[in-house]
């Protein structure tokens, strides 16, 4: 018989380390904002390219909270030998 609440907070702790490197990876502390004065900069890109790090930033966070909330989820579910 499945344990569900050390599943759950397993599957939770997961959830939110994935979250967590997912908004790393994608905040602007790891970019390279200074462009060095390059005249051929291409705007378009630059604007696509944050649109689509500010997604995955924010879907990032969603996934922390879900984490989160199903650790939180977890304490409530009883345990097999309680249950018995």
């Amino acid at each position: 018989m499945a344990d569900w609440k050390v599943i759950a907070n397993s599957v939770g702790i997961v959830l939110t380390m994935i979250g967590v490197y997912m908004i790393y990876a994608n905040s602007p502390i790891n970019n390279h904002v200074i462009d060095g004065g390059d005249f051929d900069t291409d705007f378009a890109a630059i604007e696509r390219t944050t649109k689509r790090r500010n997604k995955l930033m924010t879907v990032g966070v969603y996934i922390v909270l879900g984490g989160s909330l199903l650790q939180l989820a977890s304490n409530f579910i009883p345990s097999p030998a309680a249950a018995a």
